[in-house]
């Protein structure tokens, strides 16, 4: 089964420059990025990033030492914002056949000519085009799509350089029929034209064709759509997708690929074929001289090397032919005109005008009036000699040569693009308050553009009065931009939003369990109080407020105040937080187990009265239990008949039990409590009472009803609702 592979298959010579020069970077263990995949190919894509050269596609995420343009060609924004860049290297990759649309679209929007682009709306080479155009070209895909196009009196047309050649034909004869002074630029590469006439001339020597290319690359579908018109075809992005039960049904097969195509894939296809016993021959010439030459060189590596060195010499004598039609294309410059957009250098600047040469006879004038100027600032603090400038002719005086220009309408234009790229790309900017109102703020945004900020979009918390912003500077993202209506809408809050959820993660991953911090007090409720810890706001629950007993937060804290709280327990997934105030301080038992002695009197405060007892406070955060028992020298049924909460108390310090942190007090043997003599047994007896008291009066005063009094304690401590001793 013969194969016979096409001369042209494979990379086209843009992509074989742009590919060759990011391999040479990456030998020489230079590592960057290309600005968008350098072409539409996923295999050329994993071999240079196995070369540590990646793909970005925001100029913010570059790393390595340079940033490639891809061949597809880019704004002249995007230029801009990478000449801004100090760092990395800008290497510009792109195709010398797309540079040349670009040039020929930039002046026909300064001659203020309709741009018509046939193409791809959504291929980055066309995007890249529009940039170029303007706001009012126009995309089309079809010859259908032509005759729905607006009149206009001279419109240009160009071509996708991958565009299909016949399609662009009947495109080109139904618009100069819509159009009879419009301008015709064939701009489709020549390489793809030659490669498709050779797909052509394949065709009729083979029963089948194989493409191999990307899926995603409009150069090989446009070639694989003429293929398969032809003879029947498969499209493969590999080796791996070879169809041998579809191939074994043909004898002859040809073998092409689109221009991003890479060698090593079509090599990887070849041999596939050749290990299913099919018999390759490798498509060399098309003229007499080129086949002479084949029959005297050997079918080898060699061969492939000649081969490789006369693309390049017809590379570059295409290029060498490109350039000199740029130079004669660039030298063709019409006399200015007025609307005309125009690019010059300051000469000379003054207090009222700016002089720029242009290129005319004489300087062109640019009055301070057409400047956009702020408050307080001067033409010279703009422009500088030297300094390229782009601006609008206003006027030409026809007896004096004098040109009077603008630079109000391109910078207002060039601004409304920049928002417009910030909208898209949520990029953050800052402008002036120029004016605050009761439903937000109005925000200069330059060049005589103004934005509005609702009042729900100016803060995460709600702000009664605006006033407070006026003339402050603040940063922004625009949320809503509407060209045709001039309405631009912008957002602060979401930026505090962004940064908020950035620094909570930050916080929530930076806590450890048990590490001491420094948070503010935001709020104070009944149940504790909220710490923000960064960002974050955390819990310290009331009963971690302090040693003591409290009754409410704010007897210890106010908001605002920073204080020391140590970590308890982090929950990220529901941004919960537990600290603690007390534990950063020293356990006051601590102190009070090296003080107190047995025997010890002392002064306490009453805190609690309970059935079995009193608790007293005899240092900070140290209470002791004083048992019923020990409340007085006669029977007491509860504490309340002889103690009140907050009353001052004499005590005596009975036990001190450091492991259980109990301190067991009397009243009655520091003589706190005492009874007149014979009051207790009259009343009760007048009463007709009689109390155990009265019978074992003396039992109660023996060693042994004390020990038993202790274990009471004991066990009416434990079992205390409110927490038991502290």
């Amino acid at each position: 089964m013969p194969v016979i592979v096409a001369k042209r298959a494979g990379f086209c010579s843009g992509v074989k420059k742009a590919v060759n020069t990011l391999i040479d970077k990456a030998d020489n263990r230079v590592t960057g990025v290309t600005l968008g995949p350098i072409v539409h190919n996923e295999e050329v894509i994993k071999y240079l990033r196995n070369r540590q050269i990646g793909v970005i596609n925001d100029i913010g995420d570059a790393c390595g030492s340079f940033i490639a343009i891809r061949t597809h060609g880019i704004k002249p924004d995007i230029y801009q914002e990478l000449n801004n860049l100090e760092d990395p290297e800008i290497i510009d990759l792109t195709c010398p056949r797309v540079r040349k649309i670009q040039d020929i679209i930039a002046r026909a929007k300064k001659d203020g000519l309709q741009v018509i682009i046939y193409g791809d709306s959504g291929h980055p080479e066309v995007q890249g085009l529009l940039g170029w155009a303007g706001d009012d070209a126009v995309v089309i895909a079809s010859p259908e799509e032509v005759k729905s196009l607006p009149d206009t009196k001279k419109p240009v047309l160009v071509a996708q350089t991958t565009g299909s050649a016949e399609l662009f034909k009947r495109v080109s004869e139904v618009f100069l029929t819509k159009y009879p002074e419009g301008i015709v630029h064939n701009t489709l590469c020549s390489e793809t034209r030659l490669r498709e006439q050779e797909a052509v001339e394949l065709a009729k020597r083979v029963d089948a064709l194989v493409v191999v290319g990307s899926k995603t690359s409009a150069n090989t579908n446009a070639l694989y759509n003429s293929c398969r018109q032809l003879k029947p075809s498969c499209l493969v992005t590999n080796a791996e997708e070879l169809d041998f039960a579809f191939l074994s049904q043909y004898h002859d097969i040809g073998v092409t690929a689109g221009a991003s195509t890479p060698p090593w894939t079509i090599k990887e296809v070849v041999e596939s074929m050749e290990n299913e016993n099919m018999e390759v021959n490798i498509e060399e010439t098309e003229s007499e001289e080129t086949e002479a030459k084949q029959e005297k060189e050997k079918e080898t590596v060699e061969e492939s090397q000649v081969q490789s060195e006369e693309q390049e010499q017809e590379t570059e004598g295409m290029e060498e032919a490109m350039k000199e039609e740029q130079f004669s294309f660039a030298g063709d410059v019409k006399v200015a005109q007025v609307g005309e957009q125009v690019t010059g250098k300051v000469a000379r600047v003054t207090d009222e005008e700016v002089f720029v040469d242009i290129g005319a006879k004489t300087e062109a004038i640019l009055p301070a009036k057409e400047v956009h100027l702020e408050e307080g600032q001067a033409l010279a603090d703009l422009f500088a000699p030297e300094e390229d400038l782009e601006v609008t002719v206003l006027d030409i005086d026809e007896q004096d040569g004098t040109v009077t220009v603008s630079h109000k309408r391109l910078a207002r234009d060039k601004r409304l693009e920049e928002l417009e790229e910030a909208l898209e790309n949520q990029t953050v900017l800052e402008g002036k308050v120029k004016q605050t109102v009761s439903a937000g703020i109005v925000i200069d945004l330059g060049r005589g553009i103004e934005g509005f900020m609702p009042g729900s979009l100016v803060d995460t918390k709600f702000i009664p009065d605006f006033s407070e912003f006026k003339d402050q500077v603040l940063n922004f993202k625009v949320l809503e931009y509407d060209r045709d209506k001039g309405k631009l809408i912008l957002t602060r809050r979401k930026i505090m939003e962004e940064e908020a959820s950035k620094e909570k993660e930050k916080t929530l991953s930076a806590l450890e369990v048990g590490s001491n911090i420094t948070g503010t007090v935001k709020r104070l409720t009944d149940f504790g109080a909220f710490v923000d810890v960064g960002g974050i706001d955390g819990l310290v629950h009331i009963s971690e407020l302090s040693w003591e007993r409290i009754n409410h937060p704010k007897e210890v804290l106010k908001v605002g105040d920073q204080i020391e709280v140590k970590v308890l327990e982090v929950i990220p997934e529901k941004e919960r937080i537990s600290l603690s105030i007390r534990k950063t301080q020293p356990d006051p038992w601590t102190k009070a187990v090296e003080d107190l002695e047995s025997d010890q009197l002392l002064t306490g405060k009453v805190t609690r009265l309970v059935n079995f007892g009193a608790f007293i406070e005899i240092k900070p955060g140290v209470e002791g239990l004083a048992h019923i028992s020990q409340l007085a020298d006669y029977h007491v049924k509860h504490p309340s008949e002889v103690l009140s909460e907050g009353e001052e108390v004499e005590v005596k310090v009975l036990e001190v039990k450091p492991k259980a942190k109990r301190i067991s007090l009397s009243i009655k043997d520091a003589g706190g409590v005492t009874v007149e003599q014979g009051a207790s047994e009259s009343d009760d007896a007048e009463n007709g009472n009689v109390t155990l008291g009265d019978v074992f009066g003396d039992l109660f005063d023996s060693d042994s009803f004390k020990e038993g009094t202790d274990q009471e304690a004991d066990t009416d401590s434990e079992s205390d609702p409110e927490g038991g001793q502290a």
